[in-house]
């Protein structure tokens, strides 16, 4: 199975929305694995995502930033925090934080700088039940399949 980055998929992009459902079918693809891509959240612990994980949430636009939020950034060592606010523009696809303190930290795909930036996101909840309410195939499909394969 192929590893994909976030900007791989970003440079493809108009191929995975043609096939989006294809590759929400089939396990083999759904479950592609990205770099850096998964949640932590204190009291839920890790979860790492996969392409069809992402592909749902984004393309369902609960995944989508646009209330605003805090750009993180770093000059001389000193973190500073920016407020921006854009419509249809940032992908979230990695985020720490707890759901009870606050302090939470994302990295998010920006459509209009075509890079990762990093923003504070006030509350994390609400990302985790989307990411709960999301359908999967199984995965057992795929480890049979592998396994018939190897056999």
């Amino acid at each position: 199975m192929n590893t994909l980055s976030i900007s791989d998929i970003f440079s493809n992009f108009s191929f995975y929305q043609e096939n989006y459902l294809s590759i929400l079918q089939n396990p083999e693809h759904y479950y592609t694995e990205i770099e850096q891509a998964y949640f932590e959240v204190w009291s839920f612990g890790e979860k790492k995502l996969f392409l069809g994980d992402l592909l749902q949430l984004w393309f369902s636009e609960k995944w989508l930033i646009n209330a605003k939020c805090q750009l993180l950034t770093d000059s001389n060592t000193k973190n500073t925090k920016t407020a921006i606010q854009r419509e249809h523009d940032l992908y979230l696809f990695q985020w720490v934080g707890s759901t009870f303190s606050g302090a939470n930290h994302a990295k998010v795909w920006s459509i209009s700088e075509q890079k990762v930036i990093h923003i504070a996101l006030d509350r994390v909840f609400k990302y985790y039940c989307f990411f709960e309410s999301i359908e999967r195939p199984k995965f057992s499909q795929l480890s049979f399949k592998h396994f018939r394969q190897a056999v």
